[in-house]
């Protein structure tokens, strides 16, 4: 056999091997990145989730805010309808 044709031949399935090994290790650091992301993911749902608890109370606080205001202007309104009425009299 020629050793040309022999040194081609060893270093065509040194290359072959090594990018067997190559495409192997991609594929399991492509799985590990795959779980991570999915880790990732379900860490932000529960973030998520529990940012939405969390603001909950201060919307329900908006509602009450606004209650209290209108209960005020009830309240002003009927102590200008006393002064008004004492007024007359």
């Amino acid at each position: 056999m020629d050793p040309l044709v022999l040194t081609l031949t060893i270093v065509s399935s040194v290359l072959a091997i090594f990018l067997v090994i190559l495409g192997v290790q991609a594929f399991l650091t492509l799985r590990d990145v795959r779980a991570t992301l999915k880790r990732i993911n379900t860490i932000m749902d529960v973030t998520q989730n529990t940012a939405l608890r969390a603001l909950v109370p201060f919307s329900n606080m908006g509602g009450f805010v606004t209650g209290i205001k209108s209960g005020l202007k009830v309240f002003e309104t009927f102590v200008q309808y006393l002064h008004r009425s004492m007024n007359e009299e």
